[in-house]
């Protein structure tokens, strides 16, 4: 390949897998981690791509061909959905990043600023989404059963603003979305619950409860409102940090072993094994929850009373 030849670049990043492996033990998490390996070497293989190297949770690919990149990653995802039907507790979850551009072979890696962007992107995606930027977009604009759901502009870490699409690989029927975008629910055809988790939660709450301390010396009103949102904060962090072992960055459920509700302003949905969420004011507007449970009951030929 020439110096600089443009290319697609991929990373796929497993989600949770530091929470798993210190709940689970070294050997379980390199179990999972060797499950993402081979899947995404399958489908590289047969999409014509190269998986050029691997990273503890995670793998980095090209392609030559933006379509082929879009169809190994769909391929990959589709792969962990069926992978985690029997695997219980040991199911793997990946967010995966990808764009197009010159990149720069050394050996077998590849070095250039659409290798970190693709990286950036990667970090971005939630448990079980691809996300792209404009350049894949472009590359497959003829495709039109192609589809990119605008996720608007982002500021990501060392690269400043880009404009962030998800690649829409699933057959969705609704999405919900908190607020701080730190969790997507996502009703799917063939009636599946998924929740879709942000790899950088716990590291973002932790980033926001140190900047919500007041400085030293700092007095008055505005203090001690930073104060009791710190304090907010770290109450709330060990519930969200349980959650994320809990569920790694992703789960999929069987909409018959779900149910949930909206009551006094807050969506509860239980989960098989007493397991369960709640989401309240500030967190999902009424109307989103309603228009959820909706689709939901629709999904299993039920109505809501």
């Amino acid at each position: 390949m020439a110096s600089g030849e443009p290319l697609a670049v991929g990373f796929s990043d497993l989600r949770g897998f530091s929470s798993f492996t210190a709940q689970r033990g070294d050997e379980a998490a390199l179990e999972v981690a060797r499950a993402l390996q081979r899947l995404v070497e399958e489908q590289v293989a047969r999409h014509g791509g190269r998986l050029l190297k691997t990273y503890g949770d995670g793998v980095m690919t090209s392609f030559d061909d933006a379509e082929c990149a879009i169809a190994c990653s769909a391929g990959t995802q589709e792969a962990l959905s069926a992978y985690n039907e029997s695997r219980g507790d040991d199911a793997a979850c990946a967010g995966i990043g990808l764009t197009w551009g010159p990149a720069i072979r050394t050996g077998d890696d590849l070095f250039g600023n659409s290798v970190n962007l693709a990286k950036r992107l990667a970090d971005a995606a939630k448990g079980c989404q691809i996300v792209v930027d404009g350049s894949i977009v472009e590359q497959t604009r003829h495709r039109a059963d192609l589809h990119f759901r605008d996720l608007g502009e982002r500021d990501l870490k060392g690269l400043g603003p880009h404009r962030l699409y998800e690649f829409v690989w699933r057959d969705e029927v609704e999405k919900l979305s908190l607020a701080d975008d730190s969790l997507d629910l996502v009703l799917t055809e063939d009636h599946k619950l998924v929740l879709e988790f942000a790899k950088p939660l716990e590291e973002t709450l932790e980033v926001i409860r140190a900047q919500l301390e007041p400085a030293e010396g700092e007095r008055g009103a505005v203090a001690a409102l930073k104060r009791r949102l710190a304090n907010r904060l770290t109450k709330d962090l060990p519930k969200w940090i349980s959650t994320l072992q809990r569920y790694g960055g992703g789960l999929e459920q069987r909409l018959d072993e779900v149910e949930a509700e909206f009551r006094d302003g807050e969506l509860r949905i239980q989960l098989p094994d007493g397991r369960g969420l709640a989401f309240g004011r500030g967190q999902i507007r009424a109307a989103d929850a309603r228009r959820f449970l909706e689709r939901l009951a629709s999904l299993r030929g039920e109505k809501l009373p």
